[in-house]
């Protein structure tokens, strides 16, 4: 089954096809492998397709979710670097905690995909989404060993969508009005936008199928991992009421990360990369 509004739903929200921005550092230059530029050109040029399966295993909740079927085939396509973002932003956690088990399977796949694309001998990918600074909120996915500490490192970055609205003129308008409450909450409604639409949300748990209950199962338990009361329905309108309650759990999490930092509103808001994750290259000789 190749991806549709379900596997979109699961995945978050597709990365969307968009020039990435590649930035370079060079102390100097490795020996015998490729230079970081040029994997990181690779990674926004090529292409791949992987196949999964998601699995709920790990994870449990009041949703009775089938643990096998072809409902669970997964087909996704983009450049290296969208598939990173992709694994990246679905091996979220708060405080520490995984979100969700079910898209290991697509990560193993992406890094599968990567390491028979470029030589991982004496080189390092780095992906990180992280939404604000300090954030307890973040997605993590490393491809390589680190580099040896007597060594000169090559390195380059490369910026992706996250798949999660940017939000920045709100998150900084904001600010202005409100201080670090409003960009908290600016935030928080772009996490929970990201994470559960509220058309597809209602739509893709509306059904009878597996994969529905998979979505009703992420729900509740995206929805405990942040203190927040589990939605009892997510037909008609209680997507809407469900992700109210998320947004100010999620909020109150944010308003905690920006407070701790002890930052300005404006500075806080500034920083806030809701909309994209970061890969960098590093290669040495």
């Amino acid at each position: 089954m190749t991806s549709t509004v379900l596997d979109g739903l699961l995945c978050l929200l597709l990365v969307s096809a968009a020039v990435v921005t590649v930035t370079t550092a060079t102390p100097q230059d490795p020996a015998g492998e490729g230079r970081a530029p040029d994997v990181a050109a690779t990674l926004s040029t090529t292409t791949a397709a992987v196949n999964y399966t998601l699995t709920p295993r790990f994870e449990t909740t009041s949703v009775d979710v089938p643990r096998t079927g072809g409902s669970f085939d997964r087909t996704a396509h983009g450049t290296l670097a969208e598939l990173l973002a992709r694994a990246t932003v679905a091996r979220i956690t708060a405080d520490g905690e995984r979100l969700s088990h079910a898209r290991d399977g697509f990560g193993r796949a992406v890094v599968r995909a990567v390491r028979g694309a470029i030589r991982a001998n004496h080189t390092q990918i780095t992906a990180v989404w992280r939404p604000y600074p300090a954030s307890s909120i973040a997605g993590r996915l490393v491809i390589g060993s680190r580099p040896p500490p007597d060594r000169p490192v090559h390195a380059a970055t490369v910026d992706v969508p996250s798949g999660f609205p940017a939000r920045e003129q709100s998150i900084r308008r904001a600010a202005r009005d409100r201080g670090v409450d409003g960009v908290a909450d600016a935030v928080a409604d772009g996490l929970v936008a990201g994470l559960f639409p509220p058309t597809r949300t209602r739509i893709a748990a509306s059904s009878a199928s597996p994969s529905a209950a998979l979505v009703r199962h992420r729900y509740r338990r995206v929805a405990n991992r942040f203190g927040a009361a589990p939605p009892t329905r997510l037909g008609d309108g209680g997507v809407d009421a469900a992700n109210d309650r998320l947004e100010a759990a999620v909020s109150e999490r944010v308003q905690r990360d920006l407070r701790e930092t002890n930052t300005s509103a404006t500075a806080a808001a500034n920083a806030v990369r809701l909309g994209r994750v970061r890969i960098v290259v590093r290669t040495w000789p």
